[in-house]
């Protein structure tokens, strides 16, 4: 009989998990302002997300391969936008991400080092909590057009709560992304599973859900960086990333100004955004132009191809293309020998059709490339 009991209540949770959600009463579009609008509700919980994008090996980007392709599991603590931290635990160890303010701390257990980044962080790579649930479906709904066709779905028991689902169809047809799954809590707009599915696909490409999650404000104690005596501390400050790319319309750095299409796509002006980026079209199907410094950007282009990158022809040269389910790259060199980058969760063809408008570009008033050099007689 006892037996009989702990087995019963080791199943009580599985049971009730797998008990008919009720039907919930929100339309999508007032699930979908609740999503947008939960950045400060509190939470606590674990989280695992899954990627499969079957990106090459790239060097010196290990941790962020291992992000983009494959699972992570974390905890994390939020009481608001500025005050949470996220625990990523490994077999080998932990790092934790802490946002204080305006400031960010990253501690590596493994090393015993807390680093402390000093400086704000326009661009960056990729991190776990990138991936949680409710920046995700935040990240991803406020990136989203207006003409994207939203729909509820079943409502689903996620981590114990009674979640709302919303499904989002993306109008342009240039977009890797077939379809956006959330489920939030219907009260608060929480959200606490998403996947991406790809365009053409059934199967999810990224899926993001809480196992554990509960919506009490966790402890100041609890997102406040306190390392023991003997944790070696440290800072390290940012560079100028705008100085750093210093990128133009040309690639000659003297302020020339982006092409105002490519491929068909307007140039899109971000408040905030940095000077040596350009945007290119709206919502899912957007592509963001990136000129290399000079000192990489051959570099990066050469070893994209040793990776695995395809090489694609453009009527003015190769470029590399590194392909995902998800999102695709395209690297080539324009202008004064310049190495561009062109990305987006959008098809090859759309890329390779605004490299080719970026290499026929003219400055106003300029050319595009030098003149060439005088044979030797």
């Amino acid at each position: 009989m006892v037996v009989g009991g702990i087995a019963a209540l080791c199943a009580l949770p599985a049971v009730i998990a797998a008990l008919p959600v009720p039907a919930l009463a929100i339309s999508a579009a007032s699930l979908r302002a609740r999503i947008l609008a939960s950045a400060n509700v509190p939470y606590q919980g674990y989280a695992e997300s899954t990627m499969n994008l079957g990106l090459p090996e790239l060097p010196d980007l290990q941790d962020v391969s291992t992000l983009l392709d494959g699972s992570t599991d974390q905890y994390v603590w939020y009481r608001s936008p500025g005050s949470w931290r996220a625990s990523v635990v490994t077999g080998t160890g932990e790092s934790d991400t802490y946002q204080v303010g305006q400031q960010t701390y990253q501690w590596d257990y493994g090393h015993n080092v807390l680093t402390r980044i000093v400086g704000a962080e326009p661009v960056r790579l990729p991190r776990a909590a990138d991936l949680l649930p409710p920046a995700l479906a935040r990240r991803l709904l406020d990136a989203a057009s207006p003409a994207d066709q939203v729909s509820r779905l079943p409502s689903r028991r996620v981590a114990g709560v009674d979640a709302a689902g919303l499904r989002l169809v993306p109008a342009e047809s240039a977009t890797m992304i077939g379809a956006i799954d959330i489920w939030a809590d219907p009260a608060n707009g929480l959200p606490l599973a998403v996947a991406i599915i790809g365009r053409g696909s059934a199967k999810p490409i990224l899926v993001s859900n809480f196992f554990q999650v509960s919506e009490r404000s966790p402890a100041a104690a609890a997102v406040r960086p306190d390392p023991a005596p003997g944790v070696v501390r440290t800072s390290t400050g940012l560079p100028d990333v705008a100085g750093v790319l210093g990128g133009d319309g040309d690639g000659d750095h003297d302020g020339d100004p982006f092409p105002g299409q490519l491929g068909g796509l307007s140039r899109t002006p971000i408040p905030g955004s940095l000077v040596g980026v350009a945007t290119y079209g709206t919502g899912l199907s957007r592509v963001v132009l990136l000129p290399l410094p000079r000192s990489v950007g051959g570099q990066v282009l050469n070893s994209a191809i040793q990776a695995g990158a395809a090489t694609v022809s453009l009527p003015a040269g190769t470029a590399a293309l590194i392909r995902t389910p998800l999102i695709n790259v395209l690297l080539l060199r324009a202008g004064f020998r310049e190495t561009y980058v062109l990305t987006g969760a959008v098809t090859p063809a759309l890329l390779e059709e605004a490299g080719t408008s970026l290499e026929a570009y003219r400055p106003p008033g300029r050319h595009f490339r030098p003149p060439p050099r005088p044979e030797r007689s």
